[in-house]
């Protein structure tokens, strides 16, 4: 339902503060995706409170119950604050179930020692298996 606000899907007038309202009801109730879809608001302010703080606790709590997506946007955050060895490994979790933006990525780090030593030899098997 919070995407269909979100959206307007339905028929529905697009809200981001209905679908936050519902996003959060779905989190207390420990839905992986309301946490992931909340923290992407929060995380770029969208009609909420920019607060990039709660966009990684919920990235990290959908992230540790093993979600791709929260894995992979979790390590982009973690990058962009230059926290790279937490970034690797993030990235290496949603690259082993098959997310092939962290695939490529995963790539990149191998490739520039991000958060890892060089490996070319790794680096080109993710750049391969994105590809």
């Amino acid at each position: 339902l919070g995407v269909a606000y979100r959206v307007g899907y339905y028929g529905l007038v697009k809200s981001d503060k209905k679908a936050a309202r519902i996003y959060r009801r779905a989190v207390e109730l420990g839905d992986v995706d309301a946490m992931i879809n909340l923290a992407a608001l929060y995380e770029n302010g969208t009609n909420v409170k920019l607060d990039k703080k709660k966009a990684e606790r919920l990235y990290r709590t959908a992230a540790d119950r093993g979600h791709a997506v929260a894995q992979y946007n979790l390590a982009r955050g973690l990058d962009a604050e230059k926290r790279f060895e937490e970034a690797f490994r993030y990235l290496t979790l949603a690259a082993d179930q098959g997310f092939t933006a962290a695939e490529n990525n995963l790539g990149c780090c191998y490739m520039d020692g991000d958060g890892t030593e060089v490996d070319l030899g790794k680096a080109r098997y993710w750049f391969e298996r994105a590809a």
